[in-house]
């Protein structure tokens, strides 16, 4: 019964609150249109009294012409007011003090004192002024029926009573009728409810059987995620669906979690099981608006098929997003990891593929993804089938490179625009591949640092590179100051020695730390900061400087310029930009010599090509430049040659190079580095036989 009243209680509330806005409402219009009503009848009144004003000043001229020697009293009282003012109006002709005295009336329209009234002053006659010493006469004007009518407001009143009644009225008989479907709704829906609560329960007790069954025969049981056999299943079927039409694309991914054999190792398979589930859990959220299907595919890879995607732009944009998940520390009981992957892509339209030619193309295209240091996200691209089935054969060739001679080092010279004088070179890797051809260190540098060769690679080229400087030394003025450049990759970093070898090689050959300086990326050095920082550091107090190689292209990060002890800032591409236009972009490349400048380092550009460039760069203050418009990579005696030649414009020098073709002094690739026999001489044979050579010379 109470519970009754409560909800027909229930019904008042938005009644009374329809009620209450309504009245508001309505007396506010009320009050504004009576307000605006008044001020209407202000005015009239204003523009009537006005009028009235000038023709009483006319009647009174025209009185005091005719009637000379009357008093004031006498001609306004034959002034006949009622006839000339409207008969709404009541109106009052007084005299005003303005001592503060009570008004005199002359002539009124009614009895008593005209209150609230519109007034207008009255010029009086000649010679009639001097009579009302202190005062003034006036004409006051006001409606009969008042500035607020009654009977519109009684009106207004009645009809917003009468309005505010229906919608109250209409508000509650509302309310009443929802209170009663409501009612009624709720009764059917428990009814049915009812009905199928057995229902339902049988069916869960089916459907948990089946699920039990399935999830056990498809899924990992440690993670929780479809298994591999799930994975083919589904990608064999979504593969007839695209040749059906029923889908347009899909897209497979291999995900590879970085490290986890390193994490196994250091911390145990334990911690290596909880990565695996927190990474799983990761993907599981990020994944939860696509369609698709997340599948454990091995101990440290995950398998995705998504469905519909759209491009292959969009498939690594997922992939983006799948990286991005793993940039949170994974809490791993008393430790704290950064745990990256890498990804392989393949997207398929025409579903004539098998299912294991989708995923071979993934896991292609996660080999290629693995050999890069930033393309932590790689598409499959048709020619990648091929490479990888000559990488194996590539891979075999590398470890034999360095015993048959093949590696072959050529120098670029580095101009210093200051004085347009060649300041030193840059050494360039090839590989003489006896099939391939000529290789550029992008073909092999990243096979060799997956297989483990860079080290001993780096190692050689700073051995190579210190002999020439040793020789070049012999050969030049002491007064020619010059210097050589030879890019580290980070697995060189990472070495615990490289340090020591570098000193060791100073020291056998001779060479002044001023003539070595060490070309680093960031990509190379965002693997591990701190072991870089260190080994930086080192190098450092070697008297070695360092460039900060490819500026512009990697991350950019200005903080690099203060955390490592960096000398010079390789500016990549100034005048190209992004899309590999050949349109100037010179103010931003005059923004990086600026910083370069202000942080006390100095600035280097790369591929300079035209002139127009190298002046832009001269006049943006920039110290060094390098590029084929200057010239291109050297052979060891043509670059000594243009070195030696530097006094001079480099064009001269570079033609000195050919009219020098006679000088048989011997080079670096002439048996003064590597033997007939040996890989390559030790440190010390190689400076023992500089120092017989020079003593020969002189």
């Amino acid at each position: 019964m109470k519970l009754s009243l409560l909800k027909r209680g229930s019904q008042w509330p938005l009644t009374l609150l329809v009620l209450t806005v309504v009245v508001l409402a309505g007396a506010r219009l009320i009050t504004l249109s009576v307000g605006a009503r008044a001020e209407q009848m202000r005015a009239t009144a204003g523009a009537h009294v006005t009028t009235y004003s000038r023709s009483v000043e006319r009647q009174l001229q025209t009185l005091a012409a005719n009637e000379r020697g009357a008093e004031l009293d006498q001609l306004l009282s034959k002034l006949q007011l009622n006839r000339l003012v409207d008969p709404e109006y009541d109106f009052e002709l007084s005299k005003v003090d303005t001592a503060g005295g009570a008004p005199r009336i002359f002539v009124s329209s009614r009895i008593g004192q005209l209150d609230d009234a519109i007034v207008s002053r009255i010029r009086l006659p000649e010679g009639y002024a001097q009579e009302l010493p202190g005062g003034y006469v006036q004409l006051a004007l006001r409606p009969k029926a008042g500035w607020y009518p009654a009977r519109e407001l009684a009106a207004a009143i009645a009809l917003l009573a009468v309005v505010a009644w229906m919608l109250a009225f209409a508000t509650h008989d509302l309310v009443h009728s929802l209170h009663r479907a409501r009612d009624a709704l709720s009764l059917s829906r428990r009814q049915l409810q009812t009905t199928q609560r057995k229902l339902v329960l049988e069916i869960e007790q089916r459907e948990n059987l089946q699920k039990s069954f399935d999830h056990s025969r498809y899924h990992d049981a440690f993670t929780g995620l479809p298994n591999r056999r799930y994975f083919m299943d589904q990608l064999d079927r979504a593969l007839r669906e695209v040749r059906t039409r029923r889908r347009q694309r899909l897209a497979v991914m291999l995900i590879n979690i970085d490290r986890f054999k390193l994490i196994n190792d250091s911390l145990g398979h334990t911690a290596g099981d909880e990565v695996v589930v927190q990474a799983a859990r990761r993907f599981q959220k990020a994944t939860a608006q696509f369609e698709c299907v997340l599948a454990r595919w091995s101990g440290d890879q995950f398998a995705m098929l998504i469905f519909d995607v759209a491009s292959g732009d969009g498939a690594l944009d997922i992939a983006g997003l799948l990286q991005k998940t793993l940039q949170q520390p994974f809490e791993l009981r008393k430790h704290q990891l950064n745990v990256a992957a890498r990804v392989g892509v393949t997207c398929i339209d025409s579903g004539l593929q098998r299912a294991e030619e989708a995923v071979r193309e993934a896991d292609i295209a996660l080999s290629v993804a693995r050999r890069h240091d930033t393309a932590t996200a790689v598409a499959y691209q048709p020619a990648m089938g091929s490479s990888a089935a000559s990488l194996v054969s590539l891979e075999a060739d590398l470890h034999v490179a360095l015993q048959r001679r093949e590696l072959h080092l050529m120098y670029q010279p580095i101009v210093d625009l200051r004085n347009d004088r060649v300041a030193g070179a840059e050494s360039l890797l090839r590989w003489r591949h006896p099939i391939e051809g000529l290789l550029t260190p992008d073909k092999f540098l990243s096979l060799a640092e997956e297989v483990g060769l860079i080290v001993p690679i780096t190692r050689w080229t700073i051995l190579q590179v210190c002999t020439l400087a040793a020789e070049w030394r012999h050969r030049l003025p002491r007064d020619r100051d010059f210097y050589l450049t030879v890019n580290v990759s980070a697995a060189a970093l990472r070495d615990p020695e490289f340090t020591s070898y570098v000193e060791q090689v100073l020291k056998d050959t001779g060479v002044s730390p001023d003539c070595l300086k060490l070309e680093l990326t960031e990509g190379g050095l965002m693997s591990n900061p701190g072991a870089a920082r260190e080994t930086l550091d080192g190098l450092h107090d070697l008297g070695i400087e360092m460039m900060l190689d490819d500026f512009g292209t990697g991350y950019s990060s200005l903080s690099y310029l203060q955390l490592f002890p960096f000398s010079y800032v390789k500016i990549d591409r100034p005048f190209v930009d992004r899309a590999g236009s050949a349109h100037a972009n010179s103010a931003i490349a005059a923004a990086i010599v600026q910083m370069t400048s202000s942080l006390g380092l100095r600035s280097v550009a790369e591929i300079v090509e035209t002139d127009d460039a190298a002046r832009d760069l001269q006049r943006m203050g920039c110290d060094y430049a390098q590029g084929y418009f200057y010239c291109g990579p050297l052979e060891a005696e043509e670059a000594f040659q243009v070195l030696k030649n530097a006094d001079s414009s480099l064009p001269t020098a570079q033609a000195a190079v050919a009219g020098d073709a006679d000088d048989d002094s011997p080079t670096l690739s002439e048996a003064v580095v590597l033997s007939d026999e040996t890989l390559m001489l030790p440190a010390d044979e190689v400076a023992e036989q500089l120092r017989e050579k020079a003593s020969q010379e002189h």
